[in-house]
């Protein structure tokens, strides 16, 4: 008769990767038990079990929890495992997503970033800039004056709404009209960029020349900065156009200090 070799706890543990109490805690709750137990009470393994092994593996790193992998193992069939398949297509692909948002996230912060550092000495410039597309909340004007509350409420809906994880990726647009009254607070817009127009609440940035500046400091003195930029304006004989756009490029998740917050403001010029 053919010897039958078989792996002790330990050996089979140390080739799947694993402690041997892991093995113990499978074998008590009935998930995953040695081929054969001797007279002393030693469990012994089969090569053979390796391929289930790996299986539990991988679907308790997908997130299935140990009493559904016992009860799949314990129905498994090829129908069963199809559907598996699918409903784990379905999950991945999910967190495919969230993992590429998270990308994306990741690459706003080290570009928004890099480009308020390396540009923190400059003061009011007009920059050239392509045409971009921006997705927009609803009208927010004269509603987010009345309450700062009211106001967060609208931004942290539209986050959600857009799946956006850095919420300093969201920018504001205010009228220049109101910017001149004083009227900082009473903003327009949220918005984030967008590559492409989904003809809903979208504004069109055209490409052309900006009057651009960097706030240093947090923002109860962003007046300061809009007092110089209509100072500069008007001594360069520059016509503002309907809108400004704050973009925060240094803000909370960036820098413990509020005062060195760095706002990016673009405002739109008239040929």
């Amino acid at each position: 008769m053919k010897e039958k070799k078989y792996l002790t706890a330990g050996q089979f543990a140390k080739i799947c990767g694993v402690e041997k109490h892991v093995l113990f805690h499978y074998d008590e709750i009935g998930l995953f038990q040695p081929v054969m137990v001797n007279e002393n009470g030693y469990r012994y393994y089969s090569y053979h079990q390796y391929d289930t092994f790996s299986v539990i593996t991988k679907l308790k790193k997908m997130g299935m929890p140990l009493k559904d992998i016992k009860v799949l193992l314990e129905q498994r069939s090829p129908a069963v495992f199809l559907q598996l398949l699918e409903d784990k297509f379905e999950e991945v692909d999910r967190e495919i997503e969230k993992l590429l948002a998270l990308k994306r996230m990741m690459v706003y912060m080290k570009e928004s970033t890099l480009f308020a550092v390396t540009h923190e000495d400059e003061d009011i410039t007009i920059r050239q800039y392509p045409r971009e597309i921006l997705l927009c909340s609803d009208d927010l004007e004269n509603a987010s004056s009345r309450s700062f509350a009211s106001f967060m409420e609208e931004y942290i809906s539209f986050c959600k709404e857009h799946n956006v994880l850095v919420q300093e990726s969201v920018g504001c647009m205010i009228k220049t009209d109101n910017i001149r009254n004083r009227d900082y607070l009473n903003f327009s817009y949220l918005f984030m960029k967008i590559e492409k127009d989904i003809r809903r609440n979208t504004h069109i940035r055209e490409e052309g020349s900006y009057l651009c500046a960097w706030h240093k400091g947090s923002y109860d003195t962003i007046q300061n900065t809009y007092e110089r930029m209509l100072a500069y304006a008007e001594q360069c004989n520059l016509i503002i156009g309907p809108y400004a756009y704050e973009e925060y490029l240094i803000a909370d998740i960036a820098q413990k200090d509020h005062t060195r917050y760095v706002t990016y403001i673009r405002m739109d010029l008239v040929d």
